[in-house]
């Protein structure tokens, strides 16, 4: 009897040790696994990160997220528990700004940092964004990449040139002289391109063959809480006849993307390749919205835009896309492109109209919570807004007001991040939502805010 007892006693000691050894590691799993975003040092770290990668369009968005939820540069800033770390988010972004060109907002960023605390990296910076001193340019290989493509075929159209030149020079000579300015008119044209392509930071030359009025909003011009709608664009399929251009298409529409004044949050191709590779193993042909939600859920974005590329037998190309709200498997937007050739300046084209197409298809809007029904959260942006079924949206109320610490100025608003919804039903003048973030302890309220993510 004593020998069972005392076996029972040891056998409840090495139980309670063995709880006091597993617990805290599955408290830290635990909180590992369950962030779902929105804090603000989350973002500020991210920004960093995108900082030293040289990433500074993706550095400026999170940074402007942090900025949304914690404004002031502080020099001792607490994350949660003892955890405390520098905080210089304005001076961060007057940085990028410098290096993506933009003097204007690169000074008021570095004077809002030096006004809420001084350093000296902000000083020095603030000398070489005021004294006139020019960034150094900076391109992604695939930049690179399409510079030597078109360096390329710029070489081969001078070629072509000099050999209609040559041809010319042996017929009647007021012929002659009619073709040959008409020859240097387009010499002229050529020669500009070629400075353009050399002297423009590559993200402007990348936008700059859009006509006048082809983007119908402004992305800086509207709220931001949080982060911008992220995507995962997947390898379209090939048909038709020629080479495979599903590769090429599918660098140059990320890259039109990316450069839509940061309406989206584009996900790097190499961060997905192998998740998506090894989900849609074994299939063939058309990807299906429900497998593409999937493989985006896997990746953790917010939708993935897939589609097909199509060579007809006169060269021409088109090419169709359908972006998937990851959440529900739904279609949030399909849309089309087409070009007259399957060349360089086709796959530009096409990337070019089918991106402008589905930013215009997702414009930023900003509304209220009418009403609060259940699990139903009731909006007045209805398909007079063109809003649509699955798309997503943030919630949001103002919080703390921000004034400027040398004039008194109103110059910011806190915004207090809710949670975000995705639509289910739209009417004509409201649509009815259902939560799929919520931030810990937040209520919903008639009369908070939302704007389209």
């Amino acid at each position: 009897m004593n020998l069972s007892a005392s076996n029972r006693e040891s056998s409840k000691k090495l139980r309670l040790l063995t709880l006091l050894v597993i617990l805290p590691v599955v408290f830290l799993l635990l909180f590992k696994c369950g962030y779902a975003g929105g804090k603000w040092y989350n973002y500020y770290e991210n920004g960093v990160k995108y900082m030293k990668q040289g990433k500074y369009q993706r550095a400026v968005n999170e940074f402007r997220s942090a900025i949304s939820l914690e404004f002031a540069d502080k020099k001792r800033m607490r994350t949660y528990g003892m955890h405390f770390v520098k905080y210089y988010p304005h001076r961060y972004l007057a940085e990028a700004y410098y290096y993506l060109g933009d003097l204007e907002n690169a000074k008021k960023e570095v004077d809002l940092s030096l006004a809420f605390q001084s350093s000296k990296e902000a000083k020095k910076l603030q000398s070489k964004i005021y004294g006139g001193e020019p960034p150094p340019v900076e391109v992604t290989p695939e930049e690179v990449k399409l510079r030597e493509q078109e360096q390329l075929a710029l070489a081969q159209e001078r070629q072509k040139l000099e050999q209609e030149k040559e041809l010319l020079a042996e017929k009647e000579k007021e012929e002659r002289e009619k073709a040959l300015k008409e020859l240097e008119d387009r010499e002229t044209k050529l020669a500009e391109r070629e400075a353009q392509l050399q002297k423009a930071p590559y993200y402007l030359y990348m936008t700059s063959d859009l006509p006048a009025g082809a983007l119908t909003y402004d992305p800086s011009k509207v709220t931001q809480v949080g982060s911008r709608l992220s995507i995962a664009v997947l390898k379209f399929s090939f048909s038709g006849a020629g080479r495979d251009l599903s590769d090429d298409i599918l660098n140059e529409l990320i890259t039109r993307l990316y450069n839509l004044g940061g309406r989206f949050n584009i996900m790097e191709r190499e961060k997905y390749d192998k998740i998506v590779k090894e989900q849609l193993r074994g299939q063939a042909g058309q990807i299906d919205e429900a497998t593409a939600a999937k493989a985006g859920k896997l990746i953790g974005v917010d939708a993935v835009l897939t589609g097909n590329i199509t060579v007809g037998d006169d060269g021409s190309l088109k090419t169709w896309g359908r972006l998937v709200n990851t959440e529900t498997g739904k279609l949030v937007t399909a849309q089309d492109a087409y070009a007259s050739t399957s060349d360089l300046n086709g796959i530009r084209t096409v990337s070019r109209d089918l991106a402008v197409k589905i930013y215009n298809d997702l414009p930023l809007v900003e509304g209220y919570v009418i009403d609060v029904e259940g699990s139903s959260i009731i909006l007045d942006l209805g398909a007079d807004k063109h809003m649509k079924r699955d798309m997503q949206c943030v919630l949001y109320r103002d919080g703390k007001e921000v004034n400027h610490p040398l004039s008194g100025e109103l110059r910011f608003v806190n915004k207090i991040y809710l949670g975000e919804v995705v639509l289910t039903q739209v009417q004509e003048r409201a649509s009815v939502s259902k939560l799929i973030i919520k931030e810990e302890k937040a209520k919903i309220s008639v009369g908070d805010k939302v704007v389209v993510k």
